[in-house]
């Protein structure tokens, strides 16, 4: 800092907020110009601090978004490492993090860095350094539970994970996929396996629940579940519909999922499995009820051809139960299913379509809408639609 003192003045004149030195003839022409300078931006400075602070606007918006973001992503790869260790399989009750290290084969010291971290952001509860399962993680990443859904989350997370983001935005991808290699890229037969346990977190109930209002349980119907993966929805329906008969159509590489679930359940005598191609192959005739869930949105250029095949095989009257991710026209929402399929954009597969596309379809197919309902379970903003044929 600038300092304006000469033995022959007062020595108050070398303070910080100094008067007139008391003896001009100490000073310089030039030390006086910058003595006076300096005061006067100092007392300035002390004035304008005084009455409320520098003039200094907050700015129009705020950066915490992009913070959000990464702690989110931090998040995640906790919750990650929690699944691929296993220890909400060992926390059903309170433990210390030595004993959850010595079940996991890890280092104690870590561990309790690790699971203290998970109770702050709300997987585990901490008490007396004792840590136990909160209710959701006890219920879905717990191995013994019977909804447990680590293996589907450490699939999705691979399938859609944006590691090559960067890659494929600047230089597309190397061997760019065909429409009629979705299977491969994909693997839906996992995913029918896996999602064999996540429909029945809320997808599955959604549509038994619209369903009371349209079909009384001792209605007899023919059902078809197209592109059914797991068949849980037509199984479901069947076993609180006594009545009912029906058809899972299933990819051949897919078919045995659901077939395996007919025989669990004992309903080999009143649902059969129609393996095939549902764009090319004949999907049969003569259904009351048509499930339709998450199989329009990836209808591509074959849209059309296959609503209507759908409508063909629909009695007059019949019902369709639609479920779909309810994209944009501009394909900007919602975000859980454009950054969700992401991955398989970049590799040069069209699977979404505009939620208004196919009402479109469907409506010049001969099927009027009836209602919509959120679908509860992990995957967020499906709808489900009942729609009837006239």
């Amino acid at each position: 800092m600038f300092l304006l003192y000469s033995p022959a003045c007062n020595p108050k004149s070398a303070f910080l907020y100094p008067r007139m030195p008391s003896c001009r003839s100490a000073l310089t022409d030039r030390q006086l110009f910058l003595f006076f300078l300096y005061t006067w931006h100092t007392k300035t400075h002390q004035t304008n601090y005084f009455k409320g602070g520098i003039n200094m606007d907050f700015p129009e918006y705020s950066p915490t978004i992009f913070y959000r973001l990464i702690q989110q992503h931090k998040e995640a790869q906790l919750l990650l490492a929690a699944i691929r260790l296993e220890v909400c399989s060992y926390l059903q009750k309170p433990s210390s993090a030595s004993e959850i290290a010595q079940h996991t084969q890890c280092d104690p010291q870590n561990m309790d860095f690790f699971l203290t971290a998970l109770s702050s952001i709300g997987l585990l509860k901490k008490e007396h350094n004792l840590f136990r399962n909160s209710p959701e993680a006890q219920l879905y990443l717990d191995k013994n539970s019977s909804l447990y859904l680590g293996e589907y989350f450490l699939f999705w997370e691979k399938k859609t994970s944006l590691e090559q983001v960067e890659e494929l935005v600047r230089h597309g991808a190397a061997a760019p996929c065909q429409q009629d290699q979705g299977h491969a890229f994909y693997n839906f037969r996992e995913l029918a396996r896996l999602s064999a346990t996540e429909i029945l977190t809320g997808r599955v109930q959604s549509f038994l629940k619209s369903a009371q209002n349209i079909f009384p349980k001792s209605t007899p119907l023919h059902l078809l579940d197209l592109g059914g993966g797991s068949g849980r929805m037509a199984l479901e329906f069947g076993k609180e519909h006594p009545q009912a008969t029906g058809v899972i159509f299933e990819h051949p590489s897919v078919a045995d999922i659901p077939a395996g679930h007919i025989a669990e359940e004992h309903l080999e005598d009143r649902f059969s499995i129609i393996q095939g191609d549902f764009t090319c192959d004949d999907i049969g005739c003569g259904y009351h009820l048509l499930i339709v869930s998450g199989v329009l949105d990836f209808g591509g250029d074959a849209l059309d051809e296959l609503v209507t095949k759908i409508s063909a095989a629909a009695l007059s009257g019949a019902y369709l139960y639609l479920v779909s991710h309810d994209v944009s026209d501009d394909y900007t929402a919602p975000k859980e299913a454009i950054v969700g399929w992401l991955s398989s954009h970049l590799a040069g597969l069209r699977i979404l379509m505009p939620k208004s596309r196919i009402k479109a379809a469907l409506t010049a197919a001969g099927f009027q809408p009836l209602s919509i309902n959120e679908q509860n379970g992990v995957i967020s903003r499906l709808q489900g639609e009942w729609y009837r044929r006239d």
